[in-house]
């Protein structure tokens, strides 16, 4: 039997507990600043070509 690795935040890098929506821990965990400055950030990143 394959064990899933636990999700972990993109933000802070928290692995979740098995039963944590990711959604759930970013919006009860991080400012709505910090989320907009990582997706300001990543589209930064994808038009840069820095991610593929």
């Amino acid at each position: 039997m394959a064990i899933r690795p636990p999700v972990e935040c993109p933000l802070c890098h928290d692995d979740l507990d098995r039963d944590q929506k990711l959604e759930d821990h970013l919006v009860g965990t991080h400012s709505k600043r910090t989320l907009a400055k990582f997706v300001v950030s990543e589209t930064v990143a994808m038009n840069d070509g820095d991610l593929v």
